[in-house]
Parts: structure tokens; C-alpha cells; sequence
């Protein structure tokens, strides 16, 4: 794995999920973590960790160095003009 070439949008990613993902556990558990929320703690639960989970798996989270060089190749075909 090459975390240090590992973009912020990808990291952003993986930590919302996991912290939406950790809300889920929480409140499973009965502990509301989200109380500031009153009584949309529950929705706004729910909505985040849907929100973090369609995120992180549309996107493209390159963590290997073989995946880092694919989306670099990726970038310099994008830039080639399309013939009709």
C-alpha cells in the first residue's frame, strides 16, 4: 500500500464512513450520539451513514500504488481529444 500518494478526498471519505459507521454501532448500542440533534438524531444518523457509504463506494479510492498509477494514466487519456 502507498497511504502517502493516498489523495484527501479519499482519506475524507474513509473517515466519514468510519465515523458514520461508529454512530451506527453506538446507537445500536442504545447510546445516541448525535443528541445535539434532538429528536432527528436517529434520520440524521441514518442519512450520514448513507450519504458516507454511496460516497466512499462511488468514488475511486486508489490506496495501492498499482491503483495511484492507473488514475494517473486515467488523467493524461481524459485529456486526449475524441474524434467523432
Amino acid at each position: 500500500m502507498n497511504f502517502k500518494d493516498v489523495s484527501a478526498g479519499t482519506w475524507a471519505r474513509l473517515a466519514l464512513l468510519i465515523a458514520a459507521l461508529v454512530n451506527t454501532a453506538f446507537a445500536s448500542f442504545g447510546v445516541k450520539p448525535l443528541t445535539f440533534l434532538g429528536e432527528w438524531s436517529d434520520t440524521a444518523g441514518i442519512i450520514i451513514t448513507v450519504a458516507a457509504a454511496l460516497a466512499a463506494y462511488w468514488k475511486n479510492n486508489s490506496f495501492t500504488l498499482a491503483a495511484q498509477k492507473a488514475d494517473e494514466i486515467m488523467e493524461e487519456l481524459k485529456k486526449i481529444p475524441r474524434k467523432n
